[in-house]
């Protein structure tokens, strides 16, 4: 799988007249090699693992196939090294990940060498998954899935926002995941109106409205997916929000196909959300992208030059926002096919 990866980047290598390429991305890293823990790569002819003494045995265990180098002075030191002594003239590098100062190092260090800046190349291979990423995206849905369903039998009034995350946290390690994608966002009642709200001591009162978004990872890939559900009974307005929120999602869903442009699927939701005059409190993009990081390419946004493409794995996500009020965001995460789309999360939808 990671050779097959590996060789498209070299045949863009070759395109770019690079002699090597330096990976800096984790993500990335794990991508092209399987290796989950620190270090860069060097990709020239062969393939080197730079990184230090603590992850000598995990990178023999995920990445036998890759040459390791652990010298002492750093990850920097060490592709410096590697560089050199392949007399490298011309190399590429992730300037959109390697830090300034890591680059200063690396010129440094590679004196006659010459780097060359580049964006976004591996990370838009990573775009569209292959069969056995959407398996391990599917698996980590499916135990997000059943997390959200028993921690949803549990929530009552007098429960902390941190408490039930902490719960839905635990549920989703039980059914079979590493952990969560990302910090689980649990937002009751006024906090709901903050789209990254961090879970804290308030606790759920009777009609709140609570935002619960969440995500399991697999073998270092990721779930997303939210839901808006009421503790007790909602009052007409908290009613036609959340009704409005899922029209929107429903229309975007619609649309979202292999050729469609992302910009059109953020306007089919935002233009519901005009209709029903809540345009103004939907602040972020539709969606995004899903794989190894939970935010990738493509970016499903007003502003996005992306198009959607058959093994894209996006979330589907309007929101409302009303400071003071609180909020209403349906995420859904899907896998755009050949045909269309399929729904890769089930949690529930009733309010």
């Amino acid at each position: 799988m990671t050779a097959g990866r590996l060789d498209i980047l070299r045949e863009w290598m070759v395109a770019q007249n690079l002699d090597a390429f330096v990976v800096s991305s984790a993500a990335n890293v794990r991508y092209l090699t399987g290796f989950s823990g620190e270090g860069m790569l060097v990709v020239d002819q062969g393939v080197t693992l730079c990184t230090d003494g603590r992850y000598t045995v995990q990178a023999a265990q995920e990445a036998p196939w890759v040459d390791v180098a652990a010298d002492g002075g750093g990850h920097i030191a060490n592709v410096a090294a590697r560089l050199m002594d392949d007399g490298v003239a011309r190399t590429g590098f992730e300037a959109d990940v390697l830090s300034y100062s890591s680059y200063q190092k690396l010129v440094q260090q590679t004196k006659g060498i010459e780097l060359v800046a580049t964006c976004g190349i591996v990370r838009e291979h990573r775009a569209c998954k292959d069969r056995d990423e959407i398996a391990l995206i599917r698996r980590a849905a499916s135990i997000a899935d059943d997390a959200f369903a028993t921690l949803r039998a549990e929530l009552q009034p007098g429960i902390s926002e941190r408490e039930a995350a902490l719960e839905l946290h635990h549920l989703m390690v039980r059914g079979g995941a590493d952990r969560c994608s990302f910090e689980t966002i649990i937002a009751a009642g006024p906090n709901g109106a903050k789209p990254h709200a961090q879970p804290g001591p308030r606790e759920l009162a009777e009609g709140d409205l609570v935002v619960v978004d969440w995500g399991a990872r697999v073998e270092g890939y990721c779930s997303d997916c939210t839901r808006t559900i009421a503790i007790g009974a909602p009052d007409e307005r908290r009613r036609e929000v959340w009704r409005a929120v899922w029209e929107a999602q429903q229309a975007a869903l619609a649309l979202a196909g292999p050729g469609v442009a992302c910009r059109a699927v953020d306007a089919a939701a935002r233009e519901l959300l005009a209709e029903r005059d809540l345009a103004e409190h939907f602040g972020h993009g539709v969606g995004h992208g899903v794989g190894l990081e939970v935010h990738e390419k493509p970016t499903l946004s007003a502003s996005s030059e992306d198009e959607l493409r058959p093994g894209m794995v996006v979330t589907i996500e309007p929101g409302v926002y009303i400071e003071g009020w609180g909020g209403v965001r349906l995420e859904e995460l899907i896998l755009i096919t050949e045909a269309g789309s399929e729904a890769l999360t089930h949690a529930g939808y009733d309010l």
